[in-house]
């Protein structure tokens, strides 16, 4: 009878630990705000000093070039981290890169696959973007396949962090 009560006693006292780590666990995974995604979309100019929320970007330049099959284009930016960097929705993320995008709407967003600096130096670490010597300069490609589907003007976008939501900032590109 003393074996059957202590068998019945662990067994609720394990199930009291388990469900406590479940509710624990489940406080944990749902503690952080969900993000909102992009709330607005603010257009700009070519060398236009954007003061964002926790940081100042400036696009120098950017061009579109078309050949057979292929656009290119190379954006110059420079860009000046002002506060914490929380990019690709990772706290204290400084790859800006995981937020900018060639945008064809509505056909396809493409990211960049090539990074230098002022320098035309390949930047290879993720870690040595907000080092690099500006202005840096993103180069993107695009089929002209892609290119043909779009509904709208191609752009350059940046989503930058804003508390729970992002602001688009683009720049139009043709």
């Amino acid at each position: 009878m003393r074996t059957k009560h202590k068998l019945w006693m662990m067994t609720f006292l394990a199930l009291i630990l388990v469900m406590s780590i479940g509710i624990f666990r489940y406080h944990e995974v749902n503690a952080n705000p969900k993000s909102l995604g992009v709330t607005k979309e603010v257009f700009i100019h070519e060398n236009q000093l954007i003061h964002a929320m926790n940081v100042d970007f400036m696009i120098r330049s950017a061009h579109v070039s078309k050949s057979k099959g292929q656009i290119m284009v190379p954006v110059e930016l420079t860009i000046k981290q002002t506060g914490s960097a929380n990019y690709g929705y990772k706290k204290n993320n400084p790859n800006f890169l995981e937020n900018m995008w060639l945008n064809i709407p509505y056909s396809i967003s493409t990211a960049t696959a090539d990074v230098t600096d002022k320098d035309n130096q390949r930047i290879h670490k993720t870690e040595h973007l907000l080092a690099a010597k500006q202005p840096i300069t993103l180069h993107f490609t695009t089929t002209q396949a892609n290119y043909a589907l779009r509904n709208q003007k191609m752009r350059f976008s940046f989503l930058v962090p804003a508390a729970n939501h992002y602001v688009k900032y683009s720049l139009l590109l043709e």
